[in-house]
């Protein structure tokens, strides 16, 4: 059973203060271990890939189903398991009379076959796949999956001040805010970023993509009570590039493969959900014609960060969508449903990141709100930092930078109509000086009469 951060027990009476615990670890961590990686090794028998032997047989019937005459190094190549440990499920298949060998080609590693479906076999493999139609690498146990997410828990990852300094750097943001962020990562927690729309909450989410590091393996899919969850997303994961594991590597020597290829290399993944956010996405999704279940989007950013972006914009009632997260992020762990009605625990090992522009007591309770682990207010800039924002997106465009057009904005556009200013503007702006300078096919320069025309295109006066 796992426990509030993924492991396998939970605590007892008299247990350490796991929090006491926890900082403790993020103390003497290993911060010069960060950046570590462990492969799990190559499964050298049935036993050890903890999964039924009945599974690896469907799976082996499938993909000769949808492929045809098959290799039996192909087939361990497309189940991504060593071909030794096809040798017992082919011997059982070939004496049920559902594969039959056509050829044999002798290797320094033992037979290699050609193998194909009988008629009996290719009716079992079409029930197979009529129930079931995953056809891919051989998926993990459940709870091999558990324990790999806790050994490359996200809750580890530790930030400094230089850190904060590089990924941000060149960027116009209070220090601050910037402070609050570093020590709102560290603590492993959700953020709350809100404040007026348009002072950079998104813009500032999205480059903690860089304070993440290390690697962590993502499997393909996950076995669980004998379902299927496809995990593994090329969309949300990026897997690092690896030595192709070809036929000829498989069989001329099967020692070199030391490593589980059931796992891939990813970085720590992002995953960004905003007003297209309904409740059905952090759920496991079934589809009857499948038979196979998908992976909702809190179990694919395990090990990384889960933005929900626009909060409160999204088309699912506001108080229903936060109630969901209330358990996941009081004891970081989440339960989701089969269809067959059965609950599995699984870890939410995520840092949250939540946006919004929606005051926070109009979106939630006090009982919500003070699950958040850090509120972070993003508010209007200064004519300083509006001048600096400004004279940078110049320099981006190839323009010549006149704080004499600063000047002209803040005093006699902003000031008189009372608009406050974020840091939005200065882009939203030279861009339509742009727009207008092409349209009267001249070279884009920055002066009052554009940026006043400009102005009344962007504003709502």
């Amino acid at each position: 059973m796992l426990n509030d951060r993924g492991g396998e027990s939970d605590p007892g009476v008299g247990s350490p203060d796991p929090l006491v615990s926890y900082r403790h670890k993020k103390f003497t961590a290993k911060a010069a271990a960060v950046g570590e990686f462990v492969h799990p090794p190559a499964v050298k028998s049935l036993e050890a890939l903890d999964i039924s032997p009945a599974l690896l047989e469907q799976m082996l019937l499938k993909h000769l189903y949808i492929s045809g005459t098959q290799r039996t190094d192909d087939l361990a190549d497309k189940l991504c398991i060593p071909v030794s440990l096809l040798d017992g499920p082919i011997t059982f298949l070939r004496n049920e009379a559902l594969i039959e060998a056509h050829s044999r080609i002798q290797t320094s590693i033992g037979e290699i076959l050609h193998l194909t479906l009988t008629d009996r076999g290719r009716e079992r493999a079409h029930a197979y796949y009529e129930a079931n139609s995953y056809v891919g690498p051989l998926p993990v146990s459940y709870a091999q999956y558990c324990r790999q997410v806790e050994r490359q828990t996200v809750k580890d990852q530790v930030v400094n001040r230089e850190l904060m300094e590089q990924v941000y750097d060149g960027l116009v943001i209070d220090p601050q805010v910037l402070r609050q962020i570093g020590a709102a990562f560290n603590s492993g927690n959700s953020i709350f970023l809100f404040g007026p729309a348009g002072t950079g909450k998104t813009f500032v989410a999205s480059h903690m993509i860089n304070l993440l590091h290390g690697d962590i393996l993502i499997p393909y899919a996950v076995e669980a009570e004998g379902q299927i969850i496809r995990l593994y997303d090329p969309t949300n994961h990026t897997a690092h590039p690896v030595a192709t594991k070809d036929a000829t590597r498989l069989v001329s020597s099967e020692s070199d493969i030391s490593r589980d290829l059931r796992w891939l290399r990813c970085k720590r993944p992002v995953i960004v959900a905003a007003g297209e956010l309904t409740l059905d996405m952090l759920e496991l999704k079934y589809q009857p014609g499948t038979g196979f279940y998908d992976a909702p989007l809190q179990m694919r950013a395990n090990g990384g960060l889960l933005l929900i972006d626009d909060l409160g914009r999204q088309v699912v009632n506001t108080a229903q969508l936060l109630n969901r997260w209330i358990l996941p992020l009081e004891n970081g762990v989440d339960y989701l449903s089969l269809h067959t009605g059965t609950k599995l625990r699984i870890p939410f090992d995520v840092i949250p990141v939540f946006s919004t522009n929606i005051s926070p007591e109009q979106l939630a309770d006090e009982a919500f709100l003070r699950r958040l682990g850090y509120k972070i207010h993003m508010d209007y800039i200064s004519n300083r930092e509006y001048g600096e924002i400004f004279q940078q997106y110049c320099t981006t465009n190839g323009l010549d930078y006149d704080p004499e057009m600063v000047r002209y904005l803040i005093e006699e556009l902003y000031a008189p109509r009372g608009r406050r200013m974020t840091a939005s503007h200065p882009k939203e702006l030279i861009n339509k000086v742009i727009d207008f300078s092409l349209f009267e096919g001249r070279k884009p320069v920055i002066s009052k009469e554009l940026l006043k025309q400009a102005w009344s295109a962007y504003f709502l006066n």
